[in-house]
């Protein structure tokens, strides 16, 4: 098994120099199913919970994020869905980015006419 991905590894004909003949016929799928042993019970209820957990926390940030980016984004009091609002929020920085471009612009001409 690798260590990594946790998947069987297969070799390919180049690695193996002679393919072994088989020396009885393969199981039937009943005799395998009957061979095998139930696996035991796992008690994974408290790692269930705590996953849970940890998910509506990380919701709740996630509202809560995106309530605080409702308040700075103007919206003309539209009511957006996430898309619509992150949409809406990177044109509103785009925006502001050009405001501050042009604004650097004129304080460059006019220092300079100053001179």
């Amino acid at each position: 098994m690798d260590a990594h991905t946790g998947s069987h590894r297969r070799c390919n004909s180049s690695t193996t120099p002679t393919a072994r003949p088989r020396t009885r016929p393969p199981a039937s799928t009943a005799a395998v199913a009957a061979s095998r042993r139930p696996s035991p019970p796992t008690n994974n209820g408290a790692a269930c919970c705590k996953a849970r957990q940890s998910c509506r926390r990380r919701d709740a940030e996630v509202r809560r994020k995106m309530e605080a980016l409702r308040h700075l984004v103007p919206s003309g009091g539209v009511d957006d869905e996430v898309d619509e609002l992150l949409l809406r929020a990177a044109g509103y920085i785009a925006r502001l980015q050009a405001q501050v471009t042009v604004m650097q612009l004129m304080v460059d001409v006019l220092e300079h006419t100053k001179d």
